[in-house]
């Protein structure tokens, strides 16, 4: 199969122009016309349908889509890094998430990091923010991501995204994305939230308190999915980022609105410990495969959040 052929495909699956991709590509529209149908001859489908306003995906051009943007984007990376000196690298590195980040981050940036340091024994942990910055301090994690900003100046750290926390309820609730919840409303209903700070129980405990709000704080889950499985049986309700919640919410487990007067949200941050035994050169490059990974999520909308970097 012409490698080429599907990033011509994908690059005109991304534009819903062929006119547009052609552009892009810097080629010529009959030429690229011609790429296509030379695809679909070879794949023996049609993968694209014309529309008023330039083409769209069949249903097997979405299935083709789906199956192989991920394997492409790992096949270009290991082109990439071919004679890379990184490609050489050895050691073991600790990567320490939160829970609520590892759930959205952890697959994509583990396969992205295989890909870019080959021979680089990757260790990731899940950890609230307030463990992993004192499990770094330690020496125990090399490196993360954290609910910034750092507390501690001997971090290195560097933005990565600003994301809103919503309200969670189980499938029998009346919660909806289009139908923002005030704040306040949160003190009619039983909460689950971390007993670890900082974090999401920092800022809810902090936004109540400026606006004098008297929560009912039913039970402290420091695990994630314990927290999902308890809102799910309608026993509580959480605060969580919507990133976190969302595969629950498109299998119609979980339901979820936004927070207002006021909004909370809350800012991420990738940190390196000091004194790291990696190269300062190996830390820079994983802090920007990184936000690599995070704007890929938060441009394709898996990710909820705005980027904190250009």
């Amino acid at each position: 199969m012409d490698l080429r052929r599907l990033r011509y495909f994908l690059r005109i699956a991304d534009e819903g122009s062929m006119s547009r991709a052609a552009s892009v590509l810097g080629i010529a529209q009959p030429a690229l016309s011609r790429q296509v149908r030379l695809l679909e001859e070879a794949l023996g489908v049609v993968l694209f349908r014309r529309t008023p306003r330039g083409v769209a995906l069949t249903e097997e051009g979405e299935q083709l889509r789906a199956s192989m943007t991920g394997p492409l984007r790992q096949l270009e990376l290991a082109m990439q890094n071919v004679g890379s000196p990184f490609a050489q690298l050895e050691g073991g590195v600790v990567l320490g998430l939160p829970a609520t980040v590892a759930s959205v981050l952890a697959e994509p940036l583990v396969g992205r990091v295989a890909t870019a340091f080959p021979k680089v024994k990757l260790r990731v942990v899940d950890r609230e923010t307030g463990q992993l910055i004192e499990a770094m301090l330690r020496g125990e994690v090399d490196l993360g991501v954290i609910h910034g900003p750092a507390p501690d100046e001997r971090l290195f750290e560097s933005d990565l995204l600003v994301e809103a926390l919503v309200l969670v309820g189980g499938p029998g609730s009346d919660l909806s994305p289009d139908r923002p919840v005030a704040f306040a409303r949160l003190a009619d209903l039983p909460l689950a939230l971390p007993g670890v700070q900082p974090g999401v129980r920092s800022l809810v405990e902090k936004t109540a308190l400026r606006a004098q709000v008297a929560l009912d704080i039913r039970v402290e889950v420091d695990s994630l999915q314990v927290t999902k499985d308890l809102i799910e049986a309608g026993q509580v309700h959480s605060v969580l980022p919507a990133s976190a919640v969302g595969r629950e919410v498109a299998a119609g487990r979980l339901r979820y609105a936004p927070i207002c007067d006021p909004v909370m949200t809350q800012q991420l941050a990738f940190v390196a410990r000091p004194h790291l035994v990696m190269p300062r050169s190996f830390v820079a490059e994983f802090g920007a495969l990184v936000r690599r990974e995070v704007a890929q999520l938060v441009q394709s909308g898996a990710w909820p959040a705005t980027l904190a970097f250009a």
